[in-house]
């Protein structure tokens, strides 16, 4: 008797043979999920930064929901072609090539930045999202599957739902917008209030602030998620399709509108009865929900009038050989235990990396003519120190005189890390940038330098990364694009990796904030070559190589 799991390829005369039995649809979609979960490790580092971008940005927490939004479409695809399994290797070979373009990407940095507020690690993790995707439809369900489940293939872009340009485009000037429409509610209502155009204080202790989350951008790209996919559920026509998307996220921001105006209403009548203040925030809850709840009906009544027929679903089919089927799953089980091994690699050598850091090494009481003043440590909240710093003052050129000082921060953790790419994430533009080489008792030091000006000090920071007895770090700019790019430590997954590279940063700053950029910077470069001149960076950063 054969097993359950097997059925006859023909209904007259069964073929009992092996080569023409055949697996079940449920073993089929079972061993594809699987290999689903287990090839996770081929992409392990992407999948850890994309729970790492869930758990601490409110903004692309909807992303998390997109991976088991798009495996159910792609599942029911799959049952409305018969669970055809006509599986391609050529699935295989993007996997591979992902997997190989994940460890490069893990290992090196590329970056670009276009005017200086918006910036992309290359390659972006919702293309490799996309191609994980398009390799495990390819190879368990060939181009019959492919077709049928482009739109799930695709939407695993959404992985991260807006770009990080987003919050100061979009995200910020909506948030004034709904604080002021709030206050000109409250005004309306004969209710004054404080000058803050953040903040709503009814009363000196009672009052609210508009916080970004306050805008209704969550909301509005839920909705906006929510209709792109039930668009593709409904069948909905071209003509209509985009109008419903946008209108979706208009009614998530109109709601929050109105969210906002019933909270100041909340708040009015709150204002002589201390015990309703208590529980603002619970109201807030209840009221934002019930609108929500509200909006999300109003959308279903409206799609449900667009909708069009499903169309049938084809009856299941005698699907792919034993022998061809499990062929594939063991190659993709085969490359995930390579990379596996790779993880462990990893952990285990963060381990080491995180008892060496717990002793710092010391910076050099001297560097030539310069001398260190003072050090400290540039900590994260989970204790990762990022840099160790130390200041060295340059003798004055005459007696009594200033000194110029040079800022010298060595990562002790961290493999790679720009400066500038910081900068720019906490909306801090450069007034110029671009590539510094200088001489240094070891050779030659390439580094990616740009300058600021707060209205307190203009400063020149430089960056570079120290490995494999050179220090370098390259830039090619244009008047709007930008491209930071550092060489990859190892080349091959499991590779000995002994060394790690050491990011180092240099800062010279200067109290003229008046001076022009082009004449401070030269002025601040010079004492930075000044110093270089006098290093030995790679000796000094062999210390803190060491796994």
């Amino acid at each position: 008797m054969s097993s359950p799991a097997l059925h006859s390829a023909t209904d007259p005369s069964p073929d009992r043979s092996p080569a023409a039995a055949t697996l079940s649809p449920l073993t089929v979609a079972a061993l594809a999920t699987l290999c689903a979960l287990v090839g996770l490790l081929t992409v392990w580092d992407s999948a850890r930064s994309l729970v790492g971008i869930w758990l601490t940005d409110d903004l692309k927490s909807m992303g998390l929901v997109v991976p088991l939004i798009s495996y159910l479409l792609i599942l029911r695809a799959w049952r409305s072609i018969g669970w055809k399994a006509h599986g391609s290797w050529w699935g295989f070979g993007i996997l591979a090539a992902t997997a190989a373009l994940m460890f490069l990407r893990d290992q090196t940095l590329l970056i670009i930045t276009v005017n200086k507020d918006w910036l992309l690690q290359l390659p972006p993790l919702p293309l490799l999202a996309v191609l994980y995707a398009l390799g495990l439809v390819l190879l368990f369900g060939g181009k019959p599957l492919l077709r049928a489940a482009w739109f799930p293939v695709l939407f695993m872009w959404a992985v991260i739902p807006v770009p990080q340009t987003f919050s100061r485009r979009i995200d910020l000037p909506l948030q004034h917008a709904s604080a002021h429409v709030a206050r000109a509610f409250a005004h309306a209502l004969g209710q004054q209030l404080t000058e803050d155009k953040l903040r709503l204080m009814f009363t000196p202790d009672f009052g609210m602030f508009i916080a970004p989350g306050c805008n209704g951008i969550r909301g509005a790209i839920t909705l906006g998620m929510a209709a792109v996919v039930v668009g593709y559920l409904y069948r909905f026509r071209a003509k209509v399709y985009v109008p419903v998307v946008i209108g979706a996220v208009a009614l998530g921001y109109i709601f929050n509108f109105l969210r906002l105006c019933l909270l100041v209403i909340y708040y009015k009548i709150a204002l002589p009865y201390p015990w309703l203040q208590h529980h603002a925030k619970i109201a807030d809850y209840l009221i934002g929900g019930t609108l929500f709840l509200c909006a999300l009906a109003i959308f279903f009544t409206v799609a449900g009038k667009l909708r069009r027929d499903p169309l049938p679903f084809a009856p299941p089919q005698p699907t792919a050989p034993v022998k061809t089927y499990l062929a594939k799953v063991a190659a993709l089980i085969a490359l995930s235990a390579i990379f596996g091994f790779e993880v462990a690699h990893e952990y285990r050598v963060e381990a080491q990396a995180a008892r060496a850091a717990q002793a710092i090494p010391a910076l050099p009481a001297h560097i030539g003519d310069f001398t260190l003043v003072r050090t400290w440590n540039d900590t994260l909240l989970d204790g990762i120190v990022v840099y160790t710093w130390g200041e060295y003052a340059e003798p004055p050129a005459v007696p009594g005189g200033t000194s110029a000082n040079v800022d010298l921060g060595i990562s002790p953790q961290m493999s790679m890390h720009d400066a500038e790419i910081c900068h720019i994430a906490r909306g801090e533009d450069p007034t110029w940038h671009g590539q510094i080489t200088a001489d240094s008792q070891n050779g030659e030091i390439d580094l990616t330098a740009a300058t600021y000006n707060n209205g307190v000090q203009q400063k020149l920071e430089a960056s570079t990364v120290c490995d494999n007895g050179a220090c370098r770090q390259y830039s090619e700019t244009s008047e709007h694009v930008t491209l930071i790019y550092a060489r990859p430590h190892r080349g091959v997954p499991l590779q000995a990796d002994q060394n790690r590279p050491v990011p180092v940063l240099l800062r010279v700053s200067s109290t003229d904030v008046l001076a022009p950029t082009s004449e401070a910077e030269p002025k601040l470069a010079a004492t930075l070559t000044r110093f270089l001149h006098q290093i030995d960076l790679v000796t000094l950063t062999k210390p803190y190589s060491q796994r």
